[in-house]
This record gives C-alpha cells, structure tokens and sequence, in this order.
C-alpha cells in the first residue's frame, strides 16, 4: 500500500509540473539532463523524491536544449567523465543508426559517417593532423547525435551566472546509485538504456592516440566539470575519475 501511495504521489507531481511554464522562483527545480549521463535513470528517481517534493513545486527538465538562466531557481545537474560520456554516445548512436536501423533517417547523414568510422577510435584518431584538428572529421564528429550536444552545449552559459546557491544537486553517472541515495533520499535506482554492458570491448577501445586527441577536442567539457565542481561539492565521485 505504501508504495502504490509513492507512486500515486510521484505521478500528481508530475502531471502539476510538467505543463507549467518556466518561473524563476525558488519553488523551481531545473534537471539539467545532459545525453548519455544516466539522466533516464535519474528521471525515475527525481520524481519519486520525497526531499524534492517536500522543497518544490515545479520541475523543469531540459534536455537536448540549452538551460534557461535563472537568478532564484535551483538546479539539478548529473554529468560524466566527458570521454566516457563520448565513448557512450557514439556506440549508442551506431546501435540505433547502424546496427538497428530503426534512426537510421533520423539525422541527415549521420547512417553514412557512423558506417564510415564504424568506432569511436578510429574517428578519434583522424581528429588531429600534425597537431591541427582536422576541421572536416571535427565536422563528421559534430554531426552525430548526442557528440554534439556535449557536456559544454547544456552548461558553459549557465556557469557564466550560476551561484553555489542554486546547486541543489551534482549527480555523477560513475556514483550515480551512492548520489542518489545521498542527495535524494531514493534508495532504489531504475536503471534505463543500459546499453554499455551489451557493448563489445573492441567498440570500447581508445588508443593513446585517439585519448588524447579526444582530451583536446573535450577541453570545453572539462572546464565545465571543473568549474562546476569548484561551485560546490556534492557528488561522491572522485574529482581525478572526472577529469581523466
């Protein structure tokens, strides 16, 4: 019966939430999903948060859009370590795309770029040339869904205003069941689109090469991660996990 009740809760919750228009007050929650974080799996848990619920009364979620800049609401945020991130995307990407086909039409030229590397390695390897990125593989890189929307697409203008403040939480997906638990009080996390234990290792593979080329390409990412730590520190995962 308890749970039945939770549920009934949770689903009010978003019904009264999910067609109200943006306000910037502190009755506001703003979950900033960033593509291939876990923001799925978080999605389940943020409404079935009693902490949430108790604090607001309105939940906005962005995703694949940048966030509005607000002065009084507060923010939710879960991120990843930029290269795992990517790594994540890209095979996500050629599952649907390629190996499914069931987004193969979604994007325009995405079905042939992803045929193309057939891996993130090998894609990551062709992104610099005697130190210069190479502009048409960085233009190929930007085209695939999720690659573009990058970590430094959802916060490098929010970081710009946001305050220690209006963090009300940082999630990590490398401790994302422990963050969960701490900064939601959720003790059950649904996981969703797990698709990276279905992956093969060769598809997982980074050569030295292609890791440093992507730590040059990501530089954006990773100042935003760093600088959002800085703000405040709340998730449990390792800053050096993050930024490696």
């Amino acid at each position: 019966m308890k749970h039945i009740f939770k549920s009934v809760v949770a689903k009010v919750f978003n019904r009264k939430t999910r067609d109200n228009k943006i306000k910037d007050d502190e009755n506001q929650l703003v979950f900033i999903h960033i593509g291939k974080c876990g923001g799925s799996s978080l999605w389940d848990a943020i409404n079935n948060s009693s902490l949430v619920r108790k604090q607001f009364t309105r939940l906005h979620k962005v995703h694949m859009g940048k966030p509005p800049i607000l002065e009084k609401s507060k923010y939710l945020i879960v991120i990843r370590n930029p290269i795992s991130r990517t790594v994540s995307a890209f095979n996500w990407r050629y599952k649907l795309v390629v190996e499914d086909e069931v987004q193969r039409h979604r994007f325009e030229g995405e079905w042939e770029i992803l045929s193309k590397y057939k891996t993130l390695n090998t894609m990551a390897e062709a992104l610099y040339k005697n130190n210069e990125l190479n502009e048409k593989v960085a233009r190929e890189f930007q085209s695939i869904h999720h690659l573009k929307e990058n970590i430094g697409f959802y916060l490098q203008d929010l970081l710009e205003h946001l305050t220690p403040e209006q963090l009300f939480g940082v999630l990590s997906t490398e401790t994302l069941s422990e963050d969960v638990r701490h900064q939601l009080g959720v003790t059950s996390l649904k996981r969703t689109y797990e698709n990276g234990k279905y992956v093969n290792n060769d598809k997982k593979y980074l050569s030295e090469l292609a890791y440093e080329n992507l730590r040059k390409y990501l530089l954006t990412d990773y100042q935003c991660l760093e600088k959002l730590i800085g703000l405040k520190s709340l998730t449990v995962c390792d800053k050096k996990r993050l930024l490696q």
